[in-house]
């Protein structure tokens, strides 16, 4: 058998209490990290979701679907997962769009309409209304007065040369 010397057994005791202290001071580490995460889950809304996501037993799900990436780029589950991405991306996108959209339209209204006035001028000259005057059936007075057809008279002024 051998013999230990004292200066062997004090420095296996003081590797025992350096393996105490560094076991110590894990335990404490993991127990303020579990502190901290579950403080983690009931402040934010990511931890929430995980909460959730724990609750209704789908993290198992996306644990294996993780797992399956470790396999590389050739297997199967990583091109589904890739498609399924890029056909979400593109779906929010369109959402996104979408949504602006409808934005836009409660700020605009339902339709656009544009009113445009539009004033027709047109001259007429004094033969062309004694003209309508005659067809019309009504008699036109040497003085400048015209007579409409309703009944009332205009007095009009001309020019004598």
């Amino acid at each position: 058998m051998k013999t230990m010397s004292v200066d062997d057994k004090e420095a296996d005791f003081l590797d025992y209490i350096e393996t105490l202290t560094k076991k110590d001071k894990r335990e404490k580490h993991a127990a303020r990290a579990a502190r901290l995460r579950q403080e983690w889950r009931e402040t934010t809304w990511a931890g929430a979701t995980i909460a959730f996501v724990e609750r209704i037993g789908a993290a198992d799900f996306f644990a294996a679907v993780g797992n399956s990436f470790h396999e590389g780029d050739d297997s199967s589950s990583y091109y589904a997962t890739k498609i399924v991405y890029k056909i979400g991306t593109i779906m929010g996108y369109i959402f996104f769009v979408y949504l602006l959209g409808r934005l836009l339209k409660m700020i605009t209204g339902e339709e656009i309409v544009i009113e445009q006035e539009i004033v027709v001028v047109e001259e007429v000259t004094k033969s062309q209304l004694e003209a309508e005057e005659r067809k019309q059936g009504n008699p036109v007075n040497d003085g400048g007065t015209l007579k409409k057809s309703n009944g009332s008279a205009r007095q009009r002024r001309g020019k004598r040369g």
